[in-house]
């Protein structure tokens, strides 16, 4: 599996491709997931806008678009962080908003969705349950 940490705009924050691949080795384990590769493009609000607009056809600031297509060597992965404190919650790390939004995009490429309330806090206690799991894990 190759992962891969890019930039496009000025993001405030970022994470190395080591901490990506512990936490999706984490991921993948608890969900029995395959991938090759990753690429994690941090984004200010402006790019962040410009790539949903292309890829999505939404007009909105957004924290995470995720992107998934399969290749003859299997499964290759998008996420577009919004790596600003636009998404950022109360009291919250940056690293922590990271990998945050890095299961917030691996749990849509799961099936995930979050347009209702109650998906949305499903998916948030299911986004918690990983980073705390990735974090004993991390210690371990």
């Amino acid at each position: 599996m190759f992962v891969r940490v890019l930039r496009d705009g000025n993001s405030e924050f970022s994470i190395t491709a080591r901490e990506i691949k512990e936490a999706l080795a984490v991921f993948c384990q608890d969900y029995d997931l395959s991938i090759r590769g990753i690429d994690i493009i941090f984004t200010d609000s402006v790019s962040q806008i410009k790539h949903n607009t292309s890829l999505l056809n939404h007009h909105y600031d957004t924290d995470v678009i995720t992107q998934e297509r399969e290749t003859p060597m299997g499964r290759h992965l998008e996420f577009y962080i919004n790596g600003t404190t636009v998404f950022l919650e109360e009291d919250e790390a940056p690293k922590s908003y990271i990998l945050r939004m890095f299961f917030h995009g691996l749990l849509h490429v799961m099936g995930y969705t979050d347009g209702s309330d109650l998906e949305k806090r499903t998916m948030h206690l299911e986004e918690n349950r990983l980073l705390q799991l990735f974090h004993v894990e991390h210690k371990a």
